[in-house]
């Protein structure tokens, strides 16, 4: 790039920072009204969740006092259990029942009246309450289920306490489940202490967290799509739980539609550079893969892309029940040419030998190098035989013509061994080893330069007078 260029890059560079800080004080100035409203907001916010953690978990704690009593006592009468029951009911407005179940059935309930037909109920065989009872057992802790159903009839939570024989003993982990206190507490009832609904308030509020789950839970008060609005949250926390609260004003945040013009400028703007800056990372990741998958000198495939190639060759085989064929190549008399002009024409030998493979081969072949002067490679849907020799006596002629060095003639040997699938393996292991063996073999035999497992076909090979004259 020419050095005049560079100012005007610069300037450009300078005056599209300046546009895009002038579009950050505008945004700024927009953004303080909305996040004026939004304080007020997350105040209101704030006072319902205090009165809601608040009139909910003193709820939760005073109702701990039934447990703790029947751990004590090693169990409770019918009797103990109403009485303390119906102190638990007077010192807290928002508890509507109090049931204790032996085992998973429920045996004890207070007050009766109203709720005789939970006498008795299975909690096994209640899907819509079993998952949190579960949960409680299995961690031995507090789990507020809903708001749900109740068979008694109303919607509320129901404050799960599990209840183990090791509370009775001095070894805690040695118990087992002995029962579980359901105390049930009217949401209505909780909530209007907190002050919701509230028909005077200004804003919309939405509560999550069904089963105490949190912004994972469903949402069970006001609308589900204030989620999706943007809206201020804050948690409400419980033991072992919370929900999630969100708040807006009814009539939106206060907003300014002249500046949305800019936004979009603003945005195509940082688009473009992101844009600029992508396409930078991600050539430069694809040269980081490719180099990570071929030979850095020869440019052909490794070993791992060769295997993967194999892989997917004999998948496709086995599938369509045809053959493939790998050939396992290395060249005779390569030492000499790298001893006598040094490793600079022994590169360019391997540099030559690649690309005359790789424009010999079929389109579909694929060929690797996978040693020092060893390459590999892959015939695909090969009908016979008579396929592979015509595709390897083309390759060796072409491997066989000199390589000018400098003015100089090289030439180079080479044995090729090769198995063909399924005859000689059925997979990549398999073939490789068999390949290797028949190169190995025609290495030995000065007869012949390659070798088919068992075929064997006969060409001659240069002789050591004209690689030593070249």
């Amino acid at each position: 790039m020419k050095k005049s260029y560079l100012p005007f890059i610069g300037g450009l560079a300078v005056f599209l920072m300046t546009l895009l800080v002038t579009l950050i004080v505008e945004k700024i100035q927009t953004k303080g009204l909305e996040q004026h409203s939004r304080n007020e907001t997350l105040t209101y916010l704030s006072a319902v969740r205090a009165r809601l953690e608040g009139t909910f978990n003193s709820t939760l704690y005073l109702s701990r006092a039934l447990t703790v009593l029947i751990t004590a006592q090693d169990g409770i009468s019918r009797n103990k259990f109403n009485q303390i029951a119906r102190e638990l009911m007077a010192n807290s407005p928002h508890i509507r029942n109090i049931a204790l179940a032996e085992g998973y059935i429920i045996n004890n309930i207070y007050p009766l009246t109203g709720n005789r037909k939970a006498l008795g109920l299975d909690y096994r065989k209640t899907p819509s309450q079993w998952d949190a009872i579960k949960r409680a057992i299995d961690t031995g802790q507090i789990v507020v289920a809903g708001p749900l159903q109740l068979v008694q009839g109303g919607e509320a939570f129901i404050n799960r306490i599990p209840i183990f024989k090791s509370a009775f003993s001095d070894k805690p982990d040695s118990g087992e489940y002995w029962g579980l206190a359901s105390i049930v507490i009217s949401m209505d009832s909780v909530f209007s202490a907190a002050g919701l609904p509230d028909p005077e308030a200004k804003y919309q509020v939405a509560i999550r967290g069904k089963d105490g789950l949190g912004a994972d839970g469903e949402v069970f008060w006001g609308d589900g799509k204030l989620f999706e609005q943007n809206p201020e949250r804050l948690e409400v926390s419980f033991p072992n739980g919370s929900w999630q609260l969100a708040a807006m004003p009814i009539e939106g945040w206060i907003n300014s539609s002249s500046i949305i013009h800019w936004i979009w400028i603003s945005g195509i703007i940082i688009g473009l550079l992101l844009a600029a800056l992508t396409i930078v990372i991600y050539r430069y990741n694809i040269r980081i893969q490719h180099n990570a998958l071929h030979d850095q000198l020869t440019k052909l495939p490794n070993r791992l892309l060769f295997n993967e190639r194999v892989s997917q060759a004999l998948a496709n085989a086995q599938r369509n029940h045809g053959k493939v064929a790998m050939a396992v190549m290395d060249l005779n008399k390569f030492k000499p040419v790298n001893d006598t002009y040094g490793h600079l024409a022994g590169d360019y030998v391997l540099e030559q030998v690649a690309y005359r493979i790789r424009t010999t081969l079929r389109k579909e072949d694929v060929v690797a190098r996978t040693g020092g002067d060893e390459f590999t490679m892959l015939f695909v849907s090969i009908k016979s035989e008579a396929d592979i020799a015509m595709i390897v006596n083309k390759l060796i002629s072409r491997l066989l013509e000199p390589f000018i060095w400098q003015g100089q003639q090289l030439c180079v040997g080479l044995s090729i061994g090769i198995a063909i699938y399924p005859e000689h393996g059925d997979d990549m292991t398999k073939l490789f080893h068999q390949a290797d063996i028949a190169m190995y073999e025609a290495k030995h035999d000065p007869s012949i330069n390659w070798k088919i497992m068992p075929m064997q076909v006969t060409l001659p090979l240069p002789s050591i007078e004209s690689l030593e004259t070249s």
